[in-house]
This record gives structure tokens, sequence and C-alpha cells, in this order.
């Protein structure tokens, strides 16, 4: 077999797998058009083999042009897509995402750190060392020179990013000279940065303490006791204490009177408590308080939405959500939530797609996958349905609620079969569940199996007893009206 013939159709068959790659994730009529004359090309030179015509530099051209470069054309657009898309959402060029030494710690920082400081406005910087040395009072000058050249070092390795170095270096200045409300404010942003903030809020109290002896009762007192205080609150927003960085914030707001973010964190701080304390009246007007001052914070329309969709304001909700993901189209629980809004106002083909764009953005997301299953089943789209469903519990097997969904799902579609296996491993994994119970009971009669039936139905009742009135409704129980054992659960 000629060469020629044979790396003609390498190129045609290695353009083509990636071809139906990208068919497979994005189907788009360029795509689909690839492949066509891919295969198209590919099986004219099979069939004209004999002729000898891919010999002909037209067709050798043709061979690259749709084989190689139509291609190679398409990966370059999606490698420009994703690195768009990983410096919008990570800050990181495309070679650092992959390559970053911490991944897993630094997508934690990008969800909770900076997650939190584009909720509320960042934290107050760390100090110089002259501040810190100011505070630091030693006689002998060799020690004094030994801890500005650690608090040097500490410095040096915090802005190089090595916060556990620059922790383990203020660590030995702490054991040396433990009074400096600047020492322990560097420290508190130590710990925030490295998202430990139950350590930071206790290095930034540490740091109060240290302003109430009375070698700091100088002009600078009143910053220092807003700048700690205002950190404090960040870390304690972050760890969901509300009630704590209110108080925080407050003492910040008063000590830095012409400090507008301190005023801000407050606000949105008691938004946030209202909303948690489940005061959906008084945290739907104050984000709404919020989102008029400062239209351009996402997360103040998001958490209003959410406090919209607990009042069923689902209208008000939907158009919160969607600015937010018109702005920030990679925010996956903006997309979720915008989804549970729509599927709330019976908005069925637009909730289904804000489903699937949360579970694009996020794959591991199952609330997601468990609500779209939910929904597509009970528009008797139970195929599509099982199959979100079973992609979900290879992510995450034994999922009491996805087997849940999954037999009810089936059950749905009348594969009683099928329901029956998906309950009896939801009753090992919940033996107690009436509702698992209940379901075995029902699956039963329709498969025929009524002393089977009434045994689950039995221990169902036991443990709600509403149930039985449930029972005496269905059809298919009432055809076991006589027996022994219908009497002894309906008499």
């Amino acid at each position: 077999m000629d060469l020629l013939f044979v790396f003609l159709l390498l190129v045609l068959f290695a353009g083509l797998g990636y071809t139906l790659y990208r068919l497979y994730h994005m189907r788009t009529v360029a795509t689909l058009s690839l492949a066509a004359g891919q295969m198209a090309v590919a099986a004219f030179l099979v069939f004209s083999y004999e002729g000898g015509v891919y010999h002909e530099p037209f067709v050798v051209f043709a061979s690259f042009i749709i084989g190689v470069s139509a291609p190679l054309t398409f990966l370059y657009m999606d490698v420009a897509a994703l690195r768009k898309k990983i410096k919008d959402r990570f800050g990181l060029s495309l070679s650092r995402f992959l390559y970053h030494n911490d991944h897993d710690e630094y997508l934690k920082g990008v969800e909770r750190g900076q997650y939190v400081d584009h909720i509320i406005r960042p934290r107050m910087p760390s100090l110089p060392v002259d501040d810190v040395m100011g505070e630091i009072r030693v006689e002998r000058a060799d020690t004094s020179k030994n801890i500005r050249k650690q608090l040097e070092a500490a410095a040096k390795k915090y802005d190089e990013g090595d916060f556990a170095g620059a922790g383990a270096a203020y660590q030995v200045i702490e054991k040396v000279f433990n009074r400096s409300p600047s020492l322990y404010l560097n420290i508190g942003n130590v710990d925030y940065d490295r998202h430990d903030f139950d350590a930071a809020a206790q290095n930034y109290r540490r740091g109060i303490e240290c302003l109430g002896n009375k070698d700091f009762e100088n002009d600078d007192m009143a910053e220092k006791t807003g700048m700690l205080n205002y950190n404090l609150g960040n870390a304690c927003f972050v760890a969901k204490k509300y009630a704590r960085a209110i108080e925080a914030y407050k003492i910040a707001a008063d000590a830095l009177p012409q400090n507008a973010d301190a005023l801000y964190n407050l606000s949105f701080c008691h938004a946030m408590d209202y909303a948690e304390t489940g005061d959906a009246e008084k945290a739907v007007e104050a984000f709404a308080k919020l989102v008029e001052d400062v239209p351009e914070n996402l997360h103040a329309w998001f958490n209003y939405g959410k406090c919209l969709l607990k009042m069923k304001s689902n209208d008000q909700a939907i158009e919160c959500f969607k600015k937010v993901v018109s702005e920030d189209v990679m925010f996956y629980e903006g997309w979720y939530r915008l989804a549970i809004a729509y599927d709330e106002s019976g908005m069925v083909a637009e909730a289904v797609r804000a489903y699937y764009a949360s579970i694009q953005l996020k794959p591991d997301f199952i609330d997601a996958y468990n609500n779209l299953g939910v929904l597509l089943s009970t528009v008797d789209r139970h195929g599509e349905a099982l199959r979100v469903l079973k992609s979900a519990i290879r992510i995450k097997p034994g999922d009491n609620e996805l087997v849940f969904n999954i037999g009810m799902t089936q059950y749905q579609s009348g594969k009683y079969e099928e329901a029956l296996g998906e309950f009896l491993t939801c009753s090992r994994l919940r033996p107690d569940d009436e509702a698992v119970l209940y379901m075995i009971a029902l699956i039963y009669m329709h498969i025929d199996k009524p002393r089977e039936s009434m045994a689950y139905l039995e221990k169902a009742v036991q443990k709600d007893p509403s149930l039985r009135e449930r029972a005496s409704n269905e059809n298919i129980f009432q055809n076991f009206a006589g027996r022994d054992e219908y009497n002894r659960l309906f008499a």
C-alpha cells in the first residue's frame, strides 16, 4: 500500500478524532460540517484508491486543509476561549492554572477568600516594619536588630505569597514580644490570607487587647482600634459569625468615621444576619438598599434574590439572578438559584436550561443534578431524568437522595422492578425512612406481591400514622380490602 495514501488517511482520521470530540462537547453547525467533510474525503480516498487519485496535488491539499488546518483552527479557538474563561474566573493564565503547585488550596481561596472580598470591602493591609518596631521596646540594640531582621524576613515571605513562612517568622517574634497591636494585625492578615479565619479573628482580638495597655494611649490608638476591629469583622463575616462581625464593624466605624468601607460592610453584615436568622422582610429591605447604593456588587444582588425567593417573590428573584449571571456567566450558583426561581414559577424550559448551565460550570454540583432530575421527571421526561440522576450517582455513589429520586423516576415511568431495586437499596441506607418503606409497599402491590406489600406498609404506618389515610385512598391498596392484613391496618 502506498505510503502517501496511508499518511493522508492518518492525517484525516487524526483530525476527525478531535472534530468528533469537539462535536460531543459542542454541537455546532461548523463542527458538524467539518466532521461530515472529513468523513467524505476519507471515503473518497478509500473508494478511489485503485485509480491513484490521491496523488493529485489538489487531493493532498484538500486532505491537509480538512484534516489538519481546520481542526487546528478549532483547537486554537477552543484554547483561546479556555484561557479567557480561566482568566475571568481565577485571574490566572492557562499555564499557571494547570501547573499551580497547590491547586486545591488555590481554588479554595477563590471560593472563600476572594469571594468574600467581592461581597464586602477588603480587609485593611498589613503594617510596615517601622510601625511594628515602634511598638517593640527592647533595651539591647542587638536584640532590636534581630527583631527587625526577622520582621523584614516575614514581610518579604508574605509579599512572595509564602504565608506559612511568614507565619513562622512572626511566631518567633511573638515569643520575644507579644504586646504589639501592629504585630497581631500582621499575623492576623497572614492567617486571613491562608483562609484560617478563626485564627485570624483570634489574633485580631489579641491586638485589640494590646491596645488596652496604657503604653499605647497615643494618637494612633483610634486608627489601630479601627483597623483591628475592621479586619476582625471581615474574619467573622466569612465564618458566618454575623453578630460578632456587626459588633466589630460598629467599633471600626466609630473609630474611623471617614472610612466608608466600615459602614458598607456593617450594612451588608446586617442584611446577611437578617437572612440567616429568617427575617426575610428585613433582609429584603436591607439588600434593596445595598443594591441601590452599590449596584455593581453582584453578591448583594445574589443574596437579595435568595431572600426574595424565600418570600415567594419569584419574578423579582428571577430579575436579580439574571443580572448576576449576565455579569458573571461563570457563577454556577447564580445559575442554580435562577433555575430554582424559574422552577418555582413554572417556567420549565428556562429552569432546565439554567440547571444544565450550573452543572456545566460545576460538574460535581449534586444539588443541581437532583433538582434537574426531579423537574424532568415531573414533566414526564423520564429517560432524560434518569440519565441526569445516574450521572450524579456516578459522582457520589450511595447518596440517599439520589437513590430515592432514581427510584421515584423509574416508578413514575412504570419500571417497577428497577424502582424496587433502588428503593430496597435506599431502605438499607435509610432503614427508618417511612417514605422509602411506603414506596416499597406500593411497588410490591404493582408487581402482585400483596403480602410483602402489607408488611412494608405496616412498617411505614408505624413510623408515620398519617400514611394510613394516604394508603386508604390508593386504589391499588383497596384491591386488598377484606384480607386480615388489610383489616388490621385500616380497621
